[in-house]
């Protein structure tokens, strides 16, 4: 069956529609990056100088470790009667294997929802009934699970946080909900060059360092995480010798250490390790574009190494950034922006971790602008380097930068974590208490110092994402260059390009078994004289659909039409929704209102009709040399006709097609495919299948089971017609 192929990608929005949370939207192109650029802007005006700081003073800290080797930290203040805790472990998405990135994303994701005594909607109730919140994710470097509640609910507030971090249940249930979410924002990530960009040069920066994969994961490596290696992660990494933990709010230093005492102390649970990353690989000139034939603007992004958050090089280059991109008045943005009209917004950013770092300059401009962009980029950073700031740009930079440090830490919970960034970065005890003193002493040279010793802007990393084919032959002046396809990309594999699966090599060995295998379950069918006759289908039947933020229940009637109509309907709870191919065109309708399918949807629908119907097409096709089959093994043959192509398994007893896998594109980018075929019965002479399960990215997305087929009623070409 074709039908979830195509739009089932689509009805995660739609069905989502009718539910409390919300789904992942797809960027949206911003219609402004594609229209004509503004004219120039104004000179910019001189703002006033900066004045003096006003006085301010970092909040008290009080600290104790506990005899399990946590360590933990009390910042007092009585403004509001809340409490915040916030645990950071050393569980971050480093310290999982490449082949299975999004790992630590996953097990931190995951403890919030269930432990050994408390299901996911028992934790939620709890904290919703008390006006609290519970919160878990995780980053490169570490995983942060957080509670706020009410100062009266203090204690509850610590017990589920205790519970979540030390009894998570990752029930497989939970698990294969989370994994479905994943995968469908994934999709909608994959399709997005807002998305690629920063993760490219991620890649292409680190190459195979552990900072360099994708802390979300990937199509294939979400499919490689089995619910074992999330509790494995979870208990090598997750321990007290491994954690801080910042208390603030409402709570003096001696309530706040019995609390966690109460509720942490006996957390026994062994420490790892801290294990030292490999360095990361020497800056080279490169170019990385990531190609996207239909794409009307590009996403550019110039990168570099950076620095970890503790090298004494990361103040300078912090208020370096600042007036290189950092701001709306930086030079970057005045310069592409407001100067050239070639984009709405360019900026830079230090992305500093505990071990390295990236620097990375971003924008995006139209596609017949791309290598004019990126000339001014890159020649912008050179200049940079040679003149980085004159004292009016570098007191303005500092000044903002103080100032907005005291705003950035109003609340106890933002002092919280800054003491949390002062512990797991290795920073000095008075890092931040002493952060405006260390920002007023910096000097224009000890900048321009730094950024010499940083910046090489002869080793620059280029990605670009967008019409390859407009822009490449300019860029390659830029060092050497990799086109790769989006559909090709594969941000885990060594050069980022997805393996292919290598196909049994064809002979005319492996084209007579593979007839063999297609002969033998024709027969099983009933005979191909017999499943010739069949000129359409109807099937009726119960459907139970399962999307990323729910399950549905429904009915459904498929049609087919050999060898060119097709039409599906689903009958919902939040409505009825189609899709049909009536000959000539395709068309999907959600209730009354229809509309034709892209062609590259509607390709998709078409070439998989032979499958439609439980696969009787595709047997037929085979039979009748119109398609290509190679035995991959004694069950298995290798199907392909045109463009599409399929892997068909039957079972070895009864010789019935019991699976079809496929590689297709939905609404929201690639997925892969796999129908399983079970429960045959016998329909006017032929044995055929009255329940399907059908899995996207290895998870179910739809179970039907058939309640009755119809074979040869005298369908008409004319109910596929669009309405």
């Amino acid at each position: 069956m074709r039908f979830t192929t195509i739009l089932l990608p689509a009805l995660v929005s739609i069905l989502a529609s009718a539910q409390t949370a919300q789904p992942t939207q797809p960027p949206k192109v911003n219609p402004l990056a594609v229209a004509k650029p503004a004219p120039p802007a104004k000179p910019k005006m001189t703002p006033p100088a900066p004045t003096a700081p006003r006085p301010y003073e970092f909040p008290k800290v009080a600290s104790k470790t506990l005899p399990n080797g946590l360590k933990v930290f009390v910042i007092e203040d009585h403004r509001l009667p809340l409490l915040s805790a916030s645990l950071q472990v050393i569980a971050g998405g480093a310290y999982a294997p490449p082949e299975k990135s999004g790992l630590a994303n996953m097990t931190a994701s995951l403890l919030h929802e269930g432990t050994t005594t408390r299901s996911a909607q028992d934790l939620a109730k709890l904290a919703d009934n008390a006006g609290g919140s519970l919160s878990a994710g995780a980053g490169d470097d570490v995983a942060t699970l957080g509670m706020t509640f009410m100062k009266s609910y203090s204690s509850l507030g610590m017990e589920l946080l205790a519970d979540m971090t030390r009894n998570p249940a990752f029930s497989q249930e939970e698990i294969d909900r989370a994994m479905r979410q994943a995968q469908s924002n994934l999709q909608v990530s994959y399709s997005s060059a807002e998305y690629l960009a920063p993760a490219s040069a991620s890649r292409a920066l680190l190459g195979t360092h552990p900072y360099a994969y994708p802390g979300d994961g990937t199509p294939v490596t979400l499919r490689n995480i089995k619910r074992e290696d999330i509790v494995s992660f979870y208990k090598a990494n997750y321990a007290p010798g491994r954690a801080w933990m910042a208390v603030a709010g409402d709570v003096t230093p001696d309530e706040a250490f019995a609390l966690v005492e109460k509720y942490f102390g006996s957390w026994e649970a062994a420490a790892a390790p801290d294990a030292k990353l490999p360095a990361p690989p020497a800056p080279k000139p490169q170019v990385v574009i990531v190609d996207m034939p239909n794409a009307v603007q590009t996403q550019i992004i110039v990168g570099h190494l950076g620095v970890p958050r503790n090298s004494p090089d990361y103040l300078a280059l912090y208020v370096a950034n600042q007036i290189f991109g950092g701001s709306f008045n930086s030079r970057l943005n005045m310069k592409l922006r407001a100067n050239e009209g070639l984009t709405y917004g360019a900026n830079s950013s230090f992305e500093p971790a505990r071990q390295t770092g990236t620097f990375q300059a971003s924008t995006f401009t139209r596609t017949e602008k791309t290598a004019d962009a990126i000339r001014m980029l890159v020649d912008l950073l050179q200049e940079f380097k040679q003149n980085p700031a004159t004292k009016e740009e570098f007191d303005e930079a500092k000044a903002y930068l103080m100032g907005s440090f005291a705003v950035g830490i109003e609340t106890a919970a933002a002092v919280a974590g800054r003491v949390l960034t002062t512990a797991v970065y290795g920073l000095p005890d008075d890092y931040y208490p002493k952060f405006r003193e260390r920002l007023q002493a910096l000097t224009r040279e000890q900048m321009s110092a730094s950024l010499q010793k940083f910046l090489e802007t002869d080793k620059l990393t280029i990605v670009a994402v967008g019409n390859a084919k407009e822009f490449s032959k300019e860029l390659q002046a830029y060092g050497p260059t990799r086109i790769i396809k989006a559909e090709d990309l594969d941000l885990t594999a060594p050069d980022m390009v997805k393996v292919k699966a290598a196909a049994s090599a064809a002979s005319p060995e492996a084209a007579t078994k593979g007839k063999a295998l297609i002969a033998a379950a024709l027969t099983a069918l009933g005979g191909q004289e017999k499943a010739a006759a069949v000129k359409d289908q109807v099937l009726t039947g119960k459907i139970k659909l399962t999307m990323p933020q729910a399950s549905f229940d429904g009915d459904s009637e498929e049609s087919v039409l050999y060898p060119a109509y097709y039409k599906m309907v689903m009958k919902l709870p939040v409505g009825v929704i189609t899709e049909s191919v009536d000959g000539a065109n395709a068309w999907a309708a959600q209730g009354p209102q229809a509309q034709d399918l892209p062609p590259n949807l509607a390709g998709e629908l078409r070439k998989g009709i032979p499958a439609a119907g439980g696969g009787m097409g595709l047997l037929l096709a085979a039979a009748a040399g119109e398609a290509e089959v190679q035995a991959i093994d004694d069950t298995t043959v290798n199907w392909k006709k045109g463009d599409f192509e399929a892997k068909l398994t039957f079972d070895p007893a009864s010789h019935q097609l019991v699976k079809m896998a496929y590689s297709s594109i939905g609404m929201s980018g690639p997925a892969e495919t796999e129908v399983q075929l079970s429960d045959f019965r016998p329909v006017e002479g032929l044995t055929l299948p009255f329940h399907e399960v059908t899995l996207q990215n290895g998870q179910k997305v739809l179970d039907r089971t058939i309640a009755e087929r119809k074979l040869n009623t005298g369908v008409k070409p004319e109910s596929f017609k669009k309405p």
